[in-house]
């Protein structure tokens, strides 16, 4: 039960962290103008910044007509972003058979529960398609459900260089941490814009990383709450290791919770190292390994 509370806690912090890019891979159906029954999409998202290209099988509502394909593909922004729910605008077209496409817009949710690379979404909007006989607009429902991969460095995947990005992510510091270990690691400074000295961009990527943990471990105590009571933990952090645009800060997390199986008690305590990439002029939290991994 010990090593089970400590890989679920500590997981959180890979699946539950902001991400650098998050690119998706998932299923949806859809019911509106583009009778859309059963499709997939691939999307890509950076910060609040979206994108997706989507492929269905569109049935026909004529006797006597067979189904085709409709492609299309849209833009999204979100407007709020958590751990685990993100709420979104949305933006796209599709191909319609036997005439010009389709437009939509509206809005859309997405749900994943933490520790698990996996999550949900639901769309509704309007859509309007322009014909001969004159424009129709009709209600859009959508559901889906997307693998994704978090932090994924598009930069470094296409051999170019990597650059800041000017959007901020949920979890991105606030929260007090210790003075001492605050060393830059001989790295490049932040971009001259930001006028940050070398000392309080550590001190940031600290408390990024700091607040990062707290917000990932509880979350994922409240996703085991029927396995655990009594959860709490504390976290030391130490230096900050800064080499351009990503950093390393090291740390130490202490778990306690009761068993609610047997009624005893679980504990321990964990070196690890929070992984890091620059956001604007702040950091924002891309991973989690423990120590000696």
């Amino acid at each position: 039960m010990k090593k089970l509370l400590q890989w679920t806690m500590l997981t959180a912090l890979v699946t539950g962290t902001a991400s650098a890019a998050d690119v998706r891979l998932g299923l949806n159906t859809s019911a509106t103008l583009g009778c859309e029954v059963a499709g997939v999409r691939a999307g890509v998202q950076e910060g609040r910044f979206g994108g997706y290209v989507q492929g269905s099988y569109c049935t026909s509502n004529v006797q006597g007509e067979s189904g085709s394909a409709a492609f299309g593909g849209g833009l999204t922004v979100d407007f709020y972003q958590s751990l685990s729910l993100s709420a979104y605008g949305q933006l796209g077209a599709v191909s319609q058979p036997g005439g010009s496409p389709s437009i939509y817009g509206g809005v859309g949710a997405r749900y994943g529960v933490p520790l698990l690379p996996v999550e949900a979404y639901v769309e509704g909007g309007v859509s309007y398609r322009k014909t001969m006989l004159g424009g129709l607009t009709a209600p859009r429902f959508a559901l889906g459900i997307n693998y994704v991969w978090r932090g994924v460095d598009l930069n470094t995947a296409g051999g170019g260089e990597s650059r800041p990005s000017n959007i901020s992510a949920p979890g991105a510091g606030g929260l007090n941490v210790d003075a001492g270990g605050a060393g830059t690691g001989g790295g490049a400074p932040a971009p001259t814009q930001c006028n940050v000295s070398p000392e309080a961009d550590a001190a940031a990527a600290r408390s990024a990383a700091d607040a990062a943990a707290r917000s990932a471990l509880s979350s994922a105590a409240s996703a085991y709450s029927a396995i655990y009571s009594n959860v709490s933990y504390d976290i030391t952090v130490g230096g900050a290791n800064i080499n351009g645009n990503s950093a390393t800060v090291t740390g130490t997390i202490s778990l306690r919770a009761t068993n609610r199986t047997n009624g005893q008690p679980v504990s321990g305590t964990y070196s690890g190292v929070v992984t890091l990439s620059r956001s604007g002029c702040g950091w924002v939290a891309t991973g989690y390994r423990q120590s000696g991994e």
